[in-house]
């Protein structure tokens, strides 16, 4: 995860954001965030979030991947792809070719026996789609707890305040789709 610390660095250095001012933006600690710049320590999906729009650049842009557009529509292996991003006991895989064009955004999320999205509800523009393939997932919209099992999905505006929890007694995967794209 050092490449995510690389970038946010530089954008930041080149932006003329000092650190401190930064991680008040983003309700953190500048130490916490220092950590995250030298690799000693993984932001959650939400803090990840919050940085690529505090430093006006995409979540894909901060894991490094190229905003090249793909002319070809097909990424054979998608579920298999190398290159899964790591965070907070979850691993997150793109399952389309990086395009800046997309309006919508498939994910593979896995989550390891109690991974959650972070420690606060977060929330967003846009909307999601979510499919449990394997395992159970609590998702809080507000204050309102759904259990969705494999097979199970849901749709909701991320504008609603939301947090979610692997709760299964193993690995959890589920398909995410997101409007607009964020990685």
């Amino acid at each position: 995860m050092e490449i995510i610390g690389v970038n946010i660095k530089k954008l930041r250095t080149e932006g003329k954001i000092s650190l401190r001012e930064l991680a008040k933006k983003l309700n953190v600690s500048a130490s916490f965030l220092s950590q995250v710049e030298t690799g000693k320590a993984t932001p959650s999906i939400s803090t990840l979030k919050a940085l690529a729009d505090s430093l006006q650049t995409s979540v894909g842009a901060l894991l490094g991947e190229s905003d090249v557009e793909n002319n070809n529509p097909v990424l054979k292996g998608a579920m298999n792809k190398a290159g899964k991003r790591t965070a907070e006991g979850m691993t997150v895989s793109l399952l389309t070719s990086p395009d800046p064009t997309k309006q919508m955004e498939p994910l593979l999320f896995e989550l390891e026996k109690n991974a959650t999205s972070g420690r606060s509800q977060y929330k967003h523009f846009g909307q999601e789609f979510v499919l449990v393939l394997k395992g159970a997932l609590e998702i809080t919209l507000n204050e309102t707890r759904y259990m969705l099992q494999r097979g199970d999905s849901i749709y909701f505006n991320s504008s609603t305040p939301h947090i979610f929890k692997n709760v299964f007694n193993g690995e959890t995967q589920a398909l995410w789709v997101v409007t607009p794209p964020t990685f």
